[in-house]
């Protein structure tokens, strides 16, 4: 069945809720394995402004949404208002995805997971390396946690918020910095991988990238950020973040049907909708 033709009363709805997310490719992505694997589920976007995450878990409980993922800024703000967490995303304290068990709604973080196989497909090894982390949210958490249990030597978290670099740090044993230049600078000087987790461009100075790092930026566009042109000119490896988004939404995929998710289906989808921008 095809998603978009096919909606009947008994279609199993889930989607991405989020603000500013009318670039997501998801809903390509998602729908597309759903129609591989003859499941009777649509994926849409839902705008949740700043502020009304409360009133958007209603609006999932109240409507029978299957699921959903959860994006900026909402993956911390919607966590006093769920049923219950995964170990995952208790200890991390973020969510990106929300399954609905029969009225219950449970909050899960795959971003984690998502990151880790996007690295392990890129060929970067996480063990034994020095890691710097830019930004606070709940990506970055994600990202602080994973890196922890795959044994990083050292972790840096860099934000502009001292508070919130903290409560990201404590959920993986790491430090913390700020964009001032003088300790970024030496931050991502002595860093092996760095991780953007950032959704705005950063104003680093390009010289302060080395020959033998590994950049990834946790974006996806067509062409390199402005991050990724950066360290590329120093000879840095850079990646976007197109698997990671394959990978926690493979995860999510998951968790919503209890099938396995359909990877080549779900890539070549992400694929053909970036090369349509």
């Amino acid at each position: 069945m095809h998603p978009k033709s096919s909606i009947t009363g008994a279609t199993r709805v889930v989607g991405v809720c989020g603000h500013g997310i009318s670039y997501t490719l998801s809903p390509a992505m998602h729908n597309a394995a759903f129609q591989a694997c003859g499941l009777d589920y649509v994926y849409v976007t839902f705008e949740v402004s700043p502020g009304s995450a409360e009133a958007a878990v209603a609006g999932i409980r109240s409507l029978g949404l299957a699921g959903v993922n959860v994006t900026k800024p909402l993956k911390t703000e919607m966590l006093p208002y769920l049923d219950d967490l995964t170990e995952e995303a208790r200890r991390i304290g973020s969510v990106n995805t929300i399954i609905n068990q029969e009225g219950r709604l449970i909050g899960a973080s795959t971003d984690g997971i998502g990151l880790s196989h996007a690295l392990e497909t890129w060929g970067v090894s996480i063990s034994g390396s020095h890691v710097l982390i830019l930004g606070a949210g709940g990506a970055a958490r994600a990202a602080c946690a994973m890196v922890f249990q795959a044994k990083a030597v050292s972790t840096v978290i860099a934000a502009r918020n001292k508070q919130r670099a903290e409560e990201t740090a404590s959920v993986g044993n790491a430090t913390t910095v700020s964009f001032e230049p003088e300790e970024i600078k030496d931050a991502i000087q002595t860093a092996d991988l760095i991780i953007n987790a950032v959704p705005t461009d950063l104003p680093l100075n390009p010289s302060w990238f080395t020959l033998n790092q590994a950049v990834y930026d946790t974006r996806y566009d067509t062409g390199d950020t402005i991050l990724m042109h950066s360290a590329r000119s120093q000879g840095a490896q850079v990646s976007n973040g197109l698997d990671m988004l394959l990978f926690q939404g493979a995860a999510s995929f998951e968790l919503w049907t209890d099938q396995e998710a359909p990877i080549e289906v779900m890539r070549a989808a992400l694929e053909k909708g970036l090369g349509k921008r």
